[in-house]
């Protein structure tokens, strides 16, 4: 009979082998994790092709609709102001009994409307008519963010955030003849040598035409709470005006 291991020695090497084949499991785990990687490479350089793809039929709608916008939308070249006065009124369509247009100034970027309410006389809000397309639509900056009855913050056409000084009136903190001051002090120090016309009255604010050299050069507004004054830097060149009963 052969000699027989003591029993503490083969738990020895049974130990030993275990430990082998850990070496052994860790070894191929560290061989396999390049190959993992490799992989995991190969995938992700793949992933931005539909993402591509997206982008590319995003800039191919975006360039057909830019193309073909004259085709979905008409387009009526403005270049009087019997044009400008007839596309204004057919916005107005359904306001047109108690509101209408007092005057019409043609710039060389659009025709500005003043629309007035005929049973006050107050001066309701203001229109844009641009000339190379003949869209209409509301004036932006203090027409829309100071009118306190047709405005943003009243409801220019069913407007949304409703009035934040209750019942909209013309009878502003800051007068007329206070607007006309400041608007001259704000253009000594911004435009010298122009200067002030006299105040058209709204809800919430003044828009008051602008001369120089004995010229009309432009326009500007006064908050009638505020006393800020706000340029108007969308009009071009002035060009004419006309005014109606």
């Amino acid at each position: 009979m052969g000699e027989r291991k003591p029993s503490g020695l083969v738990i020895l090497e049974l130990s030993n082998q275990e430990e082998g084949n850990l070496e052994t499991s860790k070894y191929s785990t560290r061989e396999k994790l390049p190959c993992s990687s490799r992989s995991d490479m190969s995938i992700k350089s793949h992933f931005p092709t539909p993402a591509l793809l997206v982008l590319v039929l995003g800039l191919v709608a975006v360039v057909a609709v830019i193309s073909l916008s004259p085709l979905l939308y008409s387009t009526t070249k403005v270049d009087s102001f019997e044009q400008a006065k007839a596309l204004a009124n057919q916005y107005l369509t359904g306001g047109s009994s108690v509101l209408g247009i007092t005057e019409i100034m043609e710039f060389s970027n659009n025709f500005y409307v003043r629309v007035q309410e005929k049973s006050t006389g107050i001066n309701a809000f203001e229109l844009l008519v641009d000339r190379y397309t003949g869209r209409v639509m509301p004036e932006p900056g203090p027409n829309m963010m100071w009118n306190t009855k047709y405005g943003m913050m009243g409801g220019m056409m069913g407007g949304m955030m409703g009035t934040s000084r209750g019942t909209p009136t013309a009878d502003m903190p800051v007068s007329a003849q206070n607007a006309s001051q400041y608007a001259h002090e704000w253009l000594d120090l911004n435009n010298p040598g122009a200067k002030v016309e006299d105040p058209d009255t709204f809800y919430g604010y003044y828009t008051i035409d602008v001369s120089k050299d004995g010229r009309t050069y432009g326009m500007l507004s006064v908050n009638g709470y505020t006393d800020s004054v706000w340029y108007h830097t969308w009009h071009g060149k002035f060009i004419g005006t006309v005014e109606y009963d």
